[in-house]
Order: structure tokens, then sequence, then C-alpha cells
């Protein structure tokens, strides 16, 4: 059942092909996991309605294909987005690489009036880990954006991911730059990385219950990051 809502904020999930951004979005979404491997093809989205601050948000999220030959079409479904995930693979080293290349498709189809999170997927698979918590947490640090970790199979942080995303859209659009939402409580002043993220974000208004960006010119960023020995 699709509940009313009075704001509709679109994200992408964006990252290499296998990293688990359909199963993420599956187990928000549909609160199921499946094993098997899910290969989008182009591009697909789910919806789903939860309350930010006593007002209903319906959340549309658009799942990626990761390879190379879906990129043109994918490029058309980044405008009026309002957040991006940038999901990479814990036991693949090479899908945490590729967040520069992400990054630069982002810098080139949006302009800085966007959230991005970055997100670490299959944090349970312990023993097979290739990029380490720290230097992820550091690279994202460095970019100014959030950061977590996530387990579609075990369920962990999933609903943290999506809801602090929803949150952080919820504050860029409608809260004064002094006071921000948490996930359950209002609080003064923003943190030092949502500072950060904040410094090139440009103005929003509503308009019919939808809320459309202005938008304002590219960002750049540089950055250093570790990877697991």
């Amino acid at each position: 059942m699709d509940f009313e809502y009075k704001y509709l904020f679109k994200l992408l999930m964006l990252g290499d092909a296998g990293v688990g951004k359909s199963c993420l979005l599956m187990r928000f979404a549909d609160k199921r996991y499946t094993g098997q491997y899910i290969c989008t093809v182009g591009i697909d989205f789910k919806v789903r309605t939860i309350e930010v601050a006593g007002q209903m948000v319906k959340l549309q999220i658009w799942d990626t294909a990761g390879e190379e030959r879906f990129r043109s079409v994918i490029t058309s479904y980044y405008r009026g987005a309002h957040g991006v995930f940038l999901v990479y693979d814990t036991t693949h080293r090479q899908s945490y690489r590729n967040i520069d290349v992400w990054l630069r498709e982002i810098g080139r189809h949006t302009n800085n009036n966007i959230n991005i999170m970055l997100v670490g997927n299959k944090c349970d698979i312990i023993g097979q880990r290739q990029v380490s918590h720290q230097g992820a947490a550091m690279y994202a640090e460095s970019l100014g954006i959030p950061f977590m970790e996530t387990s579609a199979r075990s369920g962990a942080n999933v609903e943290e991911v999506f809801i602090s995303m929803a949150v952080n859209v919820f504050n860029r659009l409608t809260l004064p730059s002094n006071i921000h939402l948490s996930n359950h409580s209002m609080r003064r002043q923003p943190s030092k990385t949502q500072a950060k993220a904040q410094q090139a974000l440009g103005s929003a208004t509503a308009h019919k219950g939808t809320i459309r960006l202005s938008p304002l010119k590219k960002r750049t960023s540089s950055r250093e990051r570790d990877l697991c020995c």
C-alpha cells in the first residue's frame, strides 16, 4: 500500500556490477533478500514511503546497472536526483577504486545541489575483506560525504543508510543551515563532515509537494585513500 506523501526524493544507486545495489534496495524496499545474483538490465526502481520530522516522504530509488554498456542509458536518470549512493564491495578492491569513475560521472551529469553517500556493502564477509573500514572512512571524510558499511544479506545498517540519506536531503532542502535533524531528533550545528558536504549546496524550493533544486557549478575534489593490505 502506497501512503500519501508531502515530499518526493529521487535517489540513485551507482557502483560497479555485482557490488549488491539491487540486493540493498530489495532489502530496504521489499524487506527480503536473495542470495542469487541479480543483474540489473539498464535501470529499475523501487519506492518506499517513510516519515521524516513528522512529514511523509516518498523515496523513489533508482537501481542502475554497473556495466559500461549501460552508461548512456543511465545518464538521463541523473536529472532531478536529490541523492546518490556510491556503492562498492568491501571484498572487491577494484570496485572501491572505481568510485572515482562514478564520482566523475556524477560531476558530468549533475550539479552540486545533491547529497552523496559512500556505502561499503558485504561487510559481513569478514574473511574476504579487501577494503579497510578506516581507509574508506578517511576517503569519505576527505570528500565531505557520509560513509557507512552495510550487509544486504544480514540487513546490517540497510535501514540506517536509506533513512540517513532521506534525513540529510530533508535537512538540506527544508531547514535553516544551523538546525539539522538527526534520525530521531533535532540538534543544532551540523557535524564537521556535514558542514563540508553543505558548503557547495545551493537553494531549493518546493513545488506541488515535490522538491526542485537550483543548479550550481560542478565540484572537483582530490583525495588519498588506504586499502586493506
